[in-house]
């Protein structure tokens, strides 16, 4: 430590600590071998046996032809050819545009019961909408005449 001025416990501690750390990686090092190296794996063909006795080219058409059977299924369930000449996409626009215009036309034709007179319906109990009554405002109608008439009866 005379070499060393100011040098302190601190400092040989330390340096204790290195021997140890540089012990422990020599401990690591590969030291050489003699044996012959590994030998190579033999390259992967078609003919090289995957699983179950089956060659890779077997596995290959079973995995094709399973994705295969899928996008076919699955474009004849969603319908989704593809048009191919001009007149099949002109067609296909019109019939959309078709549809839309009766959807739209069909929305401004007025409910069924506005347009005819039911027989024997009193006309002084019949009420002037604009709205078509949902299941909900006919029951609300019925709780409000049922308490009418238990009311009427007290």
């Amino acid at each position: 430590m005379a070499g060393w001025p100011g040098a302190g416990p601190l400092c040989v501690l330390g340096g204790a600590a290195l021997g140890v750390c540089l012990a422990g990686v020599a401990g690591q090092l590969v030291e050489p071998s003699t044996a012959p190296p590994k030998p190579k794996p033999p390259p992967l063909t078609k003919e090289t046996v995957v699983f179950w006795d089956m060659r890779l080219w077997h596995v290959v058409g079973i995995f094709s032809l399973f994705v295969l059977s899928i996008i076919i299924t699955l474009c004849c369930v969603f319908n989704c050819r593809v048009p191919r000449t001009r007149k099949e996409i002109e067609a296909r626009y019109l019939q959309r545009k078709a549809a839309k215009m009766y959807t739209d036309k069909l929305e401004t034709v007025p409910p069924l019961n506005e347009l005819t007179e039911v027989p024997g319906e009193d006309k002084k109990k019949k009420k002037k909408k604009d709205t078509v009554d949902t299941v909900a405002i006919k029951v609300e109608e019925d709780e409000k005449n049922e308490a009418k008439k238990k009311k009427g009866e007290k």
